[in-house]
């Protein structure tokens, strides 16, 4: 199975890392994958610290802001 089933032709990934939100969506047509929307959001100092979420609030309103800025539709996404 690879990235995109056959009903999916949207796939939105979200990377949290120790400095910001990123976020990803992207469309297939055929063979080749076209991005349709991204955002990057900052996170504050500390929010995320040794691969664990400290801030879990923050960190979700960055998610939030993310999703809003880049006019994703998509109801889901993968995180990494």
């Amino acid at each position: 199975m690879g990235l995109f089933s056959k009903k999916q032709s949207v796939l939105v990934g979200v990377d949290i890392s120790s400095t910001a939100v990123k976020l990803l969506q992207l469309s297939r047509s055929g063979n080749r994958f076209k991005v349709e929307h991204y955002a990057v959001e900052p996170l504050p100092l500390n929010a995320v610290a040794e691969k664990g979420i400290v801030e879990v609030e923050q960190v979700g309103e960055a998610i939030r802001r993310a999703v809003s800025r880049s006019g994703t539709k998509a109801k889901f996404a993968a995180a990494a």
